[in-house]
């Protein structure tokens, strides 16, 4: 295959320095980029068929997959995928289109579904209001606010509900900004094409941090957050979140919920704390925070696309796998390629292949329950948590077809779709 068959001359990235400044590219490089990423797809399809094999009907047949064809926004088009492990879909995600801007969000329940639906609810709705409070501008500010608000409210109205949570992983894209929120284990994963021609590479970010238990830099700010006292023992925390770890009570130091690990409970005769969901020790109280990681960045060019994904996804795929399976892949169907993979790779494991999960039924209890006496290894958590993949491409161009995106809600599992809560938003933006 002959490359640059359109332009064989490579046109300059920059007109001028005060256009290389401001990094804003020629527009004719950008053309050139792009009929140049199109000449290895034929060689990109090769590689895939070869990748996924048989499995692409392993996930069509699977009762507990469910995938949503390519949906196009203002500046592109994302492809979401989810998969079952728990006995209820513990994990729950929302994607929001608007005329100029795209909201994301995936909620990694733990202990049920409970907060994840709370989430799933409300946070985007609050988030618009905030930025209508502040003019109609958005700033990381403002996620903070809204994690603290959901955090806020569901604590005050948690009543029994002291031991269920839930992650939370955000995204708002607007007028060619991103930001981005994560409490939890949950990732938001960058990809970018930077260098020209055959010397482009694509460079991976994990935007914002994940807070699981397994990683150092957790580790170590976990000890530092412990308060310096005689009679308490400096580690204790510490030591307490690696029991909970163990034990399969939690796997991260941030999340939205889990009062018990955060205020202090009265028990009374009619409720008691269960001796399974009882934490030993003299730990202290906050034990866990609902503090996001936030990020926000200008869009470059050089900016393709953005793999979100729950906890059940990552502990299956890397960042770096995930993403070169985006870069090299067609856009039909790639993030139910990505969770047929994190499959395989989870039956692999077990010395079992994808396909002989089929008719492995769900989980009978929540995510969190004591695993030792449920033939544990019947049921798909064995071999997967809940799974859920949502990928953004950044096209960075309105939309071709010169039309407005319809303002509509799109849910994980569900092959519908709503109004979404933007068009009251740009209703009274414009009162």
């Amino acid at each position: 295959m002959v490359k640059y068959v359109i332009s064989p001359q490579i046109p300059p990235v920059f007109l001028t320095d005060a256009d290389r400044e401001s990094r804003f590219e020629n527009p004719a490089y950008t053309e050139w980029e792009e009929q140049d990423s199109l000449m290895d797809s034929e060689e990109r399809l090769k590689k895939e068929r070869k990748m996924r094999g048989n499995y692409p009907l392993a996930f069509d047949n699977d009762p507990l997959a469910w995938s949503r064809p390519l949906v196009r926004y203002h500046s592109g088009e994302f492809s979401m995928a989810a998969v079952q492990a728990n006995g209820d879909m513990e994990d729950k995600c929302q994607v929001e289109v608007g005329n100029d801007a795209l909201f994301v969000g995936i909620y990694d329940g733990h202990k049920g579904d409970t907060v994840s639906i709370y989430l799933r609810e409300r946070i985007f709705r609050e988030l618009l209001r905030l930025i209508q409070v502040n003019n109609n501008n958005m700033n990381e500010n403002i996620l903070t606010q809204v994690v603290d608000r959901m955090e806020r409210d569901f604590l005050e109205s948690a009543g029994r509900n002291v031991f269920v949570s839930s992650g939370c992983l955000i995204c708002f894209i607007r007028r060619g900004r991103l930001y981005a929120a994560n409490v939890g284990d949950s990732r938001a994963v960058l990809g970018s094409l930077k260098g020209i021609g055959q010397l482009k590479r694509l460079v991976v970010k994990q935007i914002v941090k994940d807070h699981n238990l397994d990683r150092r830099d957790v580790q170590v700010a976990l000890r530092r957050l412990q308060p310096v006292l005689r009679d308490i023992d400096y580690y204790i925390n510490f030591r307490t979140c690696v029991f909970m770890a163990d034990k399969g009570l939690i796997d991260t130091t941030r999340c939205i919920g889990y009062k018990y690990l955060k205020e202090e409970i009265n028990e009374s005769g009619s409720f008691e704390i269960p001796s399974w969901e009882r934490v030993p020790g003299r730990f202290t109280r906050p034990l866990l925070t609902s503090q996001p990681h936030v990020y926000s960045r200008i869009l470059r060019h050089s900016d393709k696309f953005i793999i979100f994904g729950s906890s059940g996804f990552w502990k299956l795929m890397s960042n770096s796998d995930a993403a070169n399976v985006v870069n090299t892949s067609p856009r039909d169907g790639i993030a139910e390629r990505l969770a047929t993979l994190a499959l395989q790779k989870g039956a692999n494991m077990r010395r079992r292949k994808y396909n002989q999960l089929i008719g492995m039924p769900k989980s009978n209890h929540i995510s969190g329950s004591d695993i030792r006496y449920h033939n544990y290894h019947h049921f798909r958590p064995a071999y997967h948590d809940d799974i859920t993949v949502i990928v953004v491409y950044l096209d960075q161009r309105p939309n071709r077809e010169g039309a407005l995106p319809e303002m509509k809600s799109y849910s994980g599992c569900d092959d519908g779709f709503q109004q979404s809560e933007f068009r009251n938003f740009y209703n009274n933006a414009n009162a």
